[in-house]
This record gives structure tokens, sequence and C-alpha cells, in this order.
């Protein structure tokens, strides 16, 4: 039987070779880009692997080869009772960082020392973990770390170094890479603490540019009830540190368990810092203690890296000043082989009440607002009310400020005042600090600073052309 060929017969034999031919294209196409391009990835929908069968220890050093995460994924840690926790080598990217994320009923105890070294660790969220009567570092940030969170922490009971982020071969070497950058600490509450700081960098060296730390922050966090019983420690003690924030912080009950051993300090810094719109109180304590430098490269030299004290309010402090400016020796300035030189100090609407003495321990000290053992302090808009309340009020002394070494270069002192007693300040009362209409802080701070816009609660600082004296402005009616 014969077939004979139409024109349409025709038309679908010359379309086969093309289509064979368009179909091993694309096979050779999908081979090239599979061996030739190995950065070409399938990319799925985030996910959550969850780590912990509910006691012993969490070790994954290599942990995103192990566990298989990719950016935007969460590593899950289930309920139980855990003694610690070390994490290496995990990355995430800034629009899609890893979350290490911890269950409600999962908490960390131990009653001996732990590792919990986490190096190399970019990108990552570590949210909701609890430590209860932890006898350990909580976590060791080491190597190239750098863009952390860590929010909603509860630490109960803690000792030793809680957050530690110090790595002893790390010297700057000029490169931010060779720094620890951009870490925060949101609702982080640390109850009950003995022996050691809970966010540090210690090597108490203020200038061997070891662990170098850049652009922290501290943000709503809440320390409490810290027992310097056997030595003195800061609440926070980071050295070599340039652009830390911390604010809207509480601080609360330092180093009151025992007479005090040393010299204790909320906020320990050898650097420069902004603290602003935080609350101290019963503390045996600077409030903020400096050792004012900056640091020649990367940008952290310019005329705003200066310390700024500003929108805070202590009360019933005990011993030392609020705010202490130290004189950085010149051998430091020469160890750092020109990588930082002496800065500023600018203390500015600060509310101090009912501070004290503490005439009865083994070192009466003043409790004025600042010390200053160094040059360049500014000193405007502050308001002190009922200044070492422990031993009487003397009209002849300086209670805004002590010059602790002599007089210094560079003191500017503004527009600050004393009230002897609360009725003489006339303020709301002792939870929100807000001027009375009739008070004699109202509309008393004359001049501009240009970068406090708002007070203590986030109001307007300046409703006018003046603004109040204090931490805190009155509100129109």
């Amino acid at each position: 039987m014969s077939h004979h060929c139409t024109r349409g017969d025709l038309r679908r034999w010359r379309a086969r070779p093309a289509v064979a031919g368009s179909a091993a294209l694309c096979l050779v196409l999908v081979v090239v880009l599979f061996f030739v391009c190995p950065m070409f990835t399938w990319a799925g929908p985030p996910q959550r692997i969850s780590i912990g069968s509910g006691s012993g220890y969490l070790s994954y050093p290599d942990a995103q080869a192990t566990l298989k995460l990719q950016p935007g994924d969460t590593l899950y840690i289930n309920p139980g009772v855990y003694s610690g926790l070390s994490l290496g080598d995990l990355s995430g990217t800034a629009a899609s960082p890893i979350t290490v994320k911890c269950d409600p009923r999962a908490v960390f105890t131990t009653a001996s020392p732990q590792f919990n070294t986490f190096p190399n660790i970019v990108h990552v969220r570590f949210e909701n973990f609890r430590f209860e009567s932890y006898k350990s570092t909580c976590l060791k940030i080491t190597g190239q770390s750098h863009d952390l969170l860590f929010k909603n922490f509860r630490l109960k009971n803690v000792s030793g170094y809680s957050f530690y982020v110090y790595d002893p071969t790390k010297v700057f070497d000029g490169t931010k890479g060779s720094t620890f950058y951009n870490f925060k600490w949101e609702d982080v509450v640390v109850d009950g603490k003995t022996d050691g700081a809970a966010i540090c960098n210690l090597n108490y060296s203020l200038s061997n540019m070891i662990s170098v730390v850049l652009d922290f922050e501290i943000y709503r966090c809440t320390f409490r009830n810290f027992d310097n019983t056997q030595q003195a420690f800061p609440v926070i003690g980071l050295e070599r540190c340039f652009n830390l924030e911390v604010h809207e912080c509480t601080f609360s009950d330092i180093g009151m368990a025992e007479s005090p051993i040393g010299h204790n300090v909320c906020i320990a810094v050898a650097g420069y810092l902004r603290a602003h719109n935080n609350r101290f109180t019963r503390q045996w304590a600077n409030d903020v203690r400096v050792w004012p430098m900056k640091l020649n490269a990367l940008g952290y030299g310019g005329p705003n890296a200066v310390n700024r004290f500003y929108n805070n309010i202590s009360w019933e402090k005990r011993k030392y000043p609020m705010y202490e400016h130290n004189h950085v020796q010149q051998a430091d300035i020469d160890k750092s082989s020109g990588c930082l030189s002496r800065t500023a100090s600018e203390v500015c609407f600060n509310t101090l009440f009912r501070s004290r003495k503490a005439a009865s321990s083994k070192d009466p000290y003043c409790a004025t607002l600042v010390d200053v053992y160094g040059p360049d302090v500014t000193i405007k808009h502050n308001l002190v009310i009922e200044p070492e309340v422990d031993v009487p009020f003397d009209p002849t002394r300086n209670y805004v400020y002590h010059l602790g070494a002599g007089q210094q270069l560079g003191l500017v002192v503004d527009s600050n005042r004393v009230f002897p007693t609360w009725a003489e300040a006339r303020l709301t009362d002792t939870e929100t600090f807000m001027p009375l209409k009739t008070s004699p802080t109202k509309d008393a701070a004359t001049g501009r600073i240009d970068y406090i816009t708002e007070d203590h609660y986030h109001h307007d600082r300046y409703q006018g052309a003046v603004a109040d004296l204090g931490a805190v402005e009155r509100q129109k009616e």
C-alpha cells in the first residue's frame, strides 16, 4: 500500500528536528548551570529545623553545614533542660537573617562552666532564651561575627560573663572585618548576678586593640540585683568600644548586698557612647564611667565621636557620682599606634534625686552629678535634688561636679540647678519627675542643644525657645 505525502506531513517532519534541537539545548544549559556555576541553588521557602531531645549539651560547631540551614531559616530549640549551647559557622543575610529561637519550655542551667562558643556568626537573631541558676558564660562570641540580635532573653541568678564578645586573636588592622560590629540587645532581663559583667569584651586594657567593638546597641533592657560581694565588676563593661548606644534601660540594686569592694559601675566604657533615657536606682556605683577615646579610622573619629549622657534619671544612688569622666593616660594613647585619641563628654538634661554619700561605708565618697578627672567636659541643664541626703546639706558645696584631679581645661558648666529639698524643686512625683507649672526648673534651660530633641519620655524637648531643666519636660495642659 502506497502512502502519499501531504503538505501537512512535510511541515510536521520538518518541525521535528527543530523540536529535538531545542530540547537538547535546554538540557545542555541546565548541565552547564549545575556544574559550572556552583553558586546557583534552588531557593526554597524558609524552613524550621529543630534540635534538642530534652536534655544534655547542644553542640554544632559547623551548624550551617550540619543542619543544612539557609538564610531565612529558623533553628528551633525544643522543650527541655539543657546545660549549654555552642554554634559555629552560621550565616544569614541582611535581608534574610537566620533565627535561633527557644521554645518557651526550654531552659539552660548548669552548676559548672561550659564552653558555649559562637565563632563566625553573621546576620543571626537569637530569641527567647532562658538561663536560670547558670554558673557559666552564657554566650562567648568569637571569630568573624557581626550583625547579631539578642532579643527576649531572661537570665536569673547567673554568674560569670553572660555575653562575652572577645577573641584574643582578633587584632584591629584598620578594617571593619577586624572588629565586632552591629550587635543589639533588646528586652534582655538580667535578675540576680555575681562575679562578672552581663555584657563585655574586657581584657583590662584600654588600648591593646584586641576585640575592638563598633556600633553596639543596648535597648529596653533591665539589670537588677547584682551582688558584688567578692569583687567589683560593671553591669556593662566595654573597652575599645566606639559608638555604643544604651537607651531606655533600667538599672537597679547594683552592688548592694555587702559593703563595697572596689569601684562598681553600671556602664563602663573605654571609647565613646550615647547613654540616654535610662533609669538608675539604688546602685552602689557610677551610672556611667568613661575613659573617653575616639578611633582614628573608619569614620569613628569625627565631630560626633564624643560621649553624650542625657535625659537620664537617677535616684537613691550610693557613694559615686552619676557620671565619671576620666583622663586617658598618654601611655595608653601611644600604645595604640595612632589608632586612638582623647575625646570629650557632654552631660546634659539629667535628673539626680536623693543621692547618698554612703558616709558609713569603708570608703566615703562624694555623690555629685559629675566627677571630672580629665579635660573637655560640658555640663548643662541638669537638675540635682536633695544631694548627699545622708549628711547635712552644705550650701558652700558644689553638688553639680567634683574636680577629682584639680582644675581641667575645656570645662563648660552652665544652667544647672541644685535644690536642697524636694519641696523647693516642685516636681509632680518621684515616678515621673515632671515639673509642676510653678517649678523654678520650668523654662530655665537657656540655649539649644541640637541633638537633644526629646525628653526622657520622648516628648518634644523644646516647645518654645527654651526648655525645662532635668530629664523631663513639662507638658502643656
